[in-house]
């Protein structure tokens, strides 16, 4: 009995010290006391093409290149169905002008454009940085930046090459060029301070357009394929990783999110990934019977029309650069 007491005092001194030490070391680091405090932006600034624009109607209340929903007395209502920026600003309670049925103070800008190139010498991203520098007050430590542009430029590659105006190799090179140019101006607007939420753009070869064009021109969803990895993949690249990191952008992946919705969509919820489920043009496309395919639900279709994507995808890619947002040490 004597022993077993001792044994007792024995194991419970130890396990006192050893907590003390614990505690020691957990003290010496901090632990307990500090945390990394979340970035919090003064405003979103969105940059890019269509996949990101919200058209002015002149009564705050904007449409979108995607479809576009309806409220409970079937009247659109921009604030539904976002767009991946808006999933991104409404997080931090920011609005656009362009969709402000609330009539608050706007925190989020948009420089985004219709039919945007990288290198449009009126509506690229050149021109772009111009308008939010002299209309915006240039860039701040606590601006959140999105960026997706690239689409249109690949499908103008890839009509090149099937027109015979442009060689596949020469189209590769321009597509590289061009990921690499809008790399440049990402990391000019990283160079001035801004934060930014980057996207690769969608893998449009699979696209309902590329899927119709390569009926007629075969090889060619696989050359859009192709040239949309060749602009990623350089983009990425391009981005200067020895000045900038997670502290300062994120990358955000729609061609990876398009490209495993299209192989397992079952898997995601989708019944369609290769037609459009609009019958409308957009960006007058609604969610009302009328306007999309008969008996289609929008959820569970890919693509809105051609080449831009449902509200779903919208949702997947705008909820993946919250993540990056939220998570990185910006």
């Amino acid at each position: 009995m004597m022993v077993s007491n001792r044994l007792r005092r024995h194991g419970a001194l130890c396990g006192a010290a050893l907590a003390l030490v614990v505690a020691g070391l957990v003290a010496a680091c901090g632990g307990g006391t500090s945390q990394v405090d979340p970035f919090k932006p003064g405003r979103v600034i969105a940059f890019g093409d269509e996949t990101s624009v919200i058209v002015n109607d002149g009564a705050n209340n904007g449409r979108k290149y995607s479809v576009n929903g309806l409220d409970t007395n079937s009247a659109r209502d921009c604030t539904l169905l976002q767009n991946w920026v808006q999933v991104v600003s409404d997080h931090y309670g920011f609005v656009f002008a362009e969709c402000n049925k609330a009539a608050a103070t706007p925190k989020a800008f948009m420089r985004a454009k219709v039919g945007a190139k990288v290198d449009d010498p009126t509506l690229g991203m050149a021109q772009q940085i111009a308008e939010q520098l002299s209309a915006g007050d240039g860039f701040k430590s606590n601006d959140l930046v999105t960026v997706m542009i690239g689409a249109n430029d690949v499908i103008e590659l890839a009509d090149r090459v099937r027109n015979g105006g442009m060689s596949a190799a020469d189209a590769s090179a321009e597509a590289k060029r061009r990921g690499a140019h809008l790399a440049e101006r990402i990391n000019a607007i990283l160079g001035a301070g801004a934060k930014a939420l980057v996207s690769t753009i969608p893998d449009m070869g699979l696209s309902p357009y590329a899927i119709t064009v390569n009926k007629n021109s075969p090889g060619y969803a696989a050359q859009l394929s192709s040239l949309s990895y060749d602009f990623n993949a350089t983009l990425r690249t391009t981005i200067d990783q020895t000045k900038y990191d997670g502290r300062n952008y994120g990358l955000v992946l729609a061609d990876d999110t398009t490209q495993s919705i299209a192989r397992f969509p079952g898997s995601f919820g989708y019944s369609n990934v290769t037609d459009a489920v609009c019958l409308v043009a957009l960006p007058n496309c609604t969610s009302a019977t009328a306007d999309i395919v008969s008996g289609a639900s929008v959820d569970s279709y890919m693509w809105a029309d051609d080449r831009h994507l449902t509200p779903s995808l919208q949702s997947r890619i705008g909820s993946q650069a919250l993540s990056r947002a939220l998570n990185n040490p910006f």
